[in-house]
């Protein structure tokens, strides 16, 4: 069945934002993070095609996701980066995920559940500064040796995650690091690897940092084409993997004064040629952009008008005289080629682009293409 909003979903850029990446790391590790959907743009086939690409390792945030990688035939290493639960670490155990341990409690349940049901290779966070997960720095490293000591166990990253990687030369950014490096000195041996730097620190650390030996990086945003911090994404040639479209489903001329959608926001000022698009905030588009965001529509960009409703969208094409003579089923882009980018948008919505792509809507199908644009 057709719907009136879908999701173009490159693949080929996948690919060429992974090449741009790897040169990036040069011989540090890449850990493809494919949490939420692969960052809505679908976790089997975004994985898949990173897979076949030669990637080795994976990163989600709940074990739902790193279940269906595994049933879906992933081979490589796969990290579950959030706080797995005790119930959980069995499973952890039978489909070969590596756990992320990030508190004192959840050790004690590594422990206990390597000893019971299997082996069980394992990261350890620590906090230096996020303020969310991880373990202090002052009690990793008695932690850190009973898991070491703990038979079935195999330690095999030390991790922390950066605050405000997306700010080039924050002073806070050189705290953390410092913080993890006493650390490192202290109990590095004991693991295989270390990863600290995300898709912002790819490109904001100095690259003597993360490409040492015994290095891995976890990236997610670079992959799918955008960065916090937009003057990165086109000084190293980031292409969006995702573009957002929706068809006119009516087209009508309104007279002067007339109000359009909830709470009567907008007002035309004259005689105005409004199309009604089969997208709202239902499907992922943020309501924050009523009034204030626009639409690709024939090259040329539209402003959305009036309050964004669940399922649908209006767009002023102005004056009727010398408005485009678009048709019922036609598309317009809320994101992506032929529209505003995704980096816009989320400047208009104020937000950060992958608030965007994760919140597509599952009920909005994605169209998956093979080749470069």
């Amino acid at each position: 069945m057709l719907h009136p909003a879908f999701v173009e979903i490159h693949l080929g850029h996948l690919r060429h934002n992974l090449e741009q990446v790897r040169r990036r790391l040069r011989s540090a590790e890449l850990i493809a993070v494919v949490k939420e959907d692969a960052y809505g743009h679908g976790l089997v086939p975004v994985a898949r095609t990173l897979q076949e690409a030669g990637v080795r390792h994976f990163a989600v945030v709940r074990l739902a996701e790193a279940v269906a990688l595994r049933e879906a035939g992933i081979t490589g290493s796969i990290l579950l980066l959030g706080a797995a639960f005790s119930e959980e670490l069995a499973i952890c155990v039978a489909h070969d995920i590596d756990v992320t341990v990030s508190s004192p409690v959840l050790a004690e349940a590594v422990c206990a559940t390597a000893q019971r049901h299997g082996p069980l290779r394992v990261h350890v966070k620590v906090d230096t500064g996020m303020g969310r997960l991880g373990l202090w720095p002052e009690e990793a490293p008695a932690i850190i040796h009973r898991l070491e000591q703990t038979p079935g166990i195999t330690l095999v990253g030390l991790c922390t995650h950066l605050a405000t990687a997306d700010r080039p030369g924050d002073p806070f950014m050189q705290e953390q690091l410092e913080r993890f490096e006493r650390l490192w000195r202290q109990v590095g041996d004991a693991f295989a690897v270390r990863h600290v730097a995300n898709s912002s620190a790819l490109f904001t650390l100095p690259v003597s940092y993360w490409t040492g030996p015994r290095q891995q990086a976890r990236i997610g945003a670079a992959l799918y084409g955008y960065l916090s911090c937009p003057e990165l994404i086109e000084a190293n040639d980031l292409r969006p993997v995702m573009r957002f479209m929706a068809r006119i489903v009516q087209v009508r001329t309104v007279p002067p004064g007339t109000t359009v959608s909830y709470g009567r926001t907008w007002t035309a000022p004259g005689r105005r040629r409004i199309a009604v698009v089969g997208a709202g905030y239902g499907d992922g588009i943020p309501r924050r952009l009523s009034n204030r965001g626009q639409v690709g529509l024939r090259g040329r960009r539209f402003p959305i008008v009036g309050t964004i409703c669940m399922d649908m969208t209006l767009i002023d094409l102005g004056d009727p005289e010398t408005a485009p003579d678009v048709q019922e089923g036609e598309p317009v882009v809320f994101f992506g080629e032929g529209g505003p980018s995704i980096t816009e948008v989320a400047r208009w919505a104020e937000t950060v682009p992958y608030e965007l792509s994760c919140a597509t809507a599952r009920r909005v199908p994605r169209h998956y293409q093979e080749t470069q644009r």
